[in-house]
């Protein structure tokens, strides 16, 4: 009996206590309801790309890809630049060898012009000595 009316008086309790209505739950809901609904929205526009990022997103790369390409193509040209700089200093510097080695050759000729005109000049004193004495052979 004790048992029964422990029972009976939980019950009792509980009918006291009483249960949300329908209509309570959907006033304290509605409002978290429309939250998270914002909330979910602005989540998957931030998760989400949309087709106008997309397309903006790919020209911005193949901008890039291009500008990428553009600089690589500028590197080689200024190595073969580079390359044709050292070439033009290497051809200059076997240029001005060959100067001096011009003007080295220009002196020996000018000194041996100095020589073949001494040699020339004593070989006409030698030949005018020999047309005398030549010429006194004669008188004799």
């Amino acid at each position: 009996m004790k048992r029964i009316s422990g029972i009976l008086a939980l019950l009792a309790l509980a009918g006291l206590t009483g249960c949300a209505t329908k209509g309570y739950v959907q006033t304290q809901v509605d409002p978290l309801a429309e939250r998270i609904g914002k909330l979910e929205a602005a989540v998957s526009r931030l998760n989400g790309v949309t087709d106008n990022d997309a397309a903006a997103i790919k020209a911005a790369n193949d901008k890039a890809q291009q500008a990428l390409d553009l600089s690589n193509k500028a590197v080689v040209d200024v190595v073969k630049a580079d390359g044709d700089v050292r070439n033009a200093e290497a051809a200059a510097m076997r240029a001005e060898t060959a100067a001096l080695r011009a003007e080295k050759a220009a002196g020996d000729a000018e000194k041996a012009a100095g020589d073949a005109e001494k040699a020339a000049g004593e070989a006409r004193q030698g030949a005018q000595k020999s047309e005398k004495i030549f010429e006194l052979e004669q008188k004799k």
